[in-house]
């Protein structure tokens, strides 16, 4: 798991944080809640510097008032300096949104790892020990994909749902694919998940993306979104736009080329190459 591809959909989409939280003993949500994001430092006013990965702050839509301060925490394996720094943020978090109450979320794909990362921490203070609330690969929230577009991209972002079959590579398409999701986050979805995909995953998901089935939504979307911007800047936009959302890492040089080109045959020619090719490279031979 990439420690930044579980945090970049929870940042696309803060509810996500809400979700984690719905089953979980002891904590209680508002009927209607506004979720939003929140500073990160929890350094306070000590001298050593703590920095958590991502904090959602969830307040009482009807009142405004904070309710909830969640931390979350990608954590790829134990570590024993957690044990010092993860209470720090919950109590810190608490001062800082001036909400009752927060809850560290642990994002831990090992299942072995999540086990260590479930220990309770002891302070040493009287009925104050923390119990982090860990996520693994499996047990994700959303990786039936009855619960959303959203939550279901981060059950597979976590390795919850198998990538590499095509039940879950097709799982994983109908929710980015769904009307519920943005053409913006749809596009910012798919770069996330092409991310994150082991080798043959990828090459499944690049494979049906381009059938009948879902061609209009991955490619024809984002090459009119392209036309409807004006023809050659349009055209060139959705050439980069399709080699981010590939993942396949074109050059600066070769960004300006596709920006300064005003060939609309050429411009097209780029676009289809790059629907199916495996490098930058392959877009830009001669």
């Amino acid at each position: 798991m990439s420690h930044e591809g579980p945090l970049d959909l929870v940042r696309q989409h803060p509810e996500i944080a809400v979700d984690l939280l719905q089953a979980t003993p002891g904590i209680t949500l508002p009927g209607r809640a506004a979720v939003s994001l929140a500073p990160t430092d929890m350094s306070a006013a000590v001298p050593v510097q703590y920095l958590a990965d991502m904090v959602v702050l969830i307040s009482d839509a009807a009142t405004g008032q904070p309710v909830l301060a969640v931390i979350i925490e990608p954590q790829l394996r134990d570590s024993d300096t957690k044990r010092y720094s993860w209470p720090v943020y919950v109590t810190t978090a608490r001062r800082i949104a001036r909400c009752p109450a927060a809850v560290l979320v642990v994002l831990c794909p090992d299942p072995a790892e999540a086990a260590k990362c479930r220990q309770l921490i002891r302070t040493g203070h009287p009925g104050f020990d923390l119990a982090p609330v860990v996520i693994d690969s499996g047990g994700p929230p959303g990786r039936d994909g009855t619960r959303g577009p959203y939550l279901t991209a981060f059950a597979a972002s976590m390795g919850g749902i198998d990538m590499e079959t095509e039940p879950g590579a097709r799982r994983v398409l109908d929710a980015i694919a769904s009307p519920d999701v943005s053409e913006t986050d749809r596009l910012r979805m798919t770069a996330i998940i092409l991310t994150l995909a082991s080798e043959p995953a990828r090459h499944l998901l690049e494979a049906m993306m381009t059938t009948s089935e879902y061609e209009k939504t991955f490619v024809e979307k984002i090459h009119d979104q392209g036309i409807a911007e004006g023809e050659a800047k349009g055209k060139a936009e959705a050439v980069l736009k399709l080699l981010d959302a590939r993942r396949l890492a074109p050059s600066e040089e070769q960004r300006q080329q596709v920006a300064s080109c005003t060939n609309a045959a050429q411009l097209d020619l780029w676009f289809d190459r790059a629907i199916t090719a495996g490098t930058a490279a392959e877009v830009f031979a001669n």
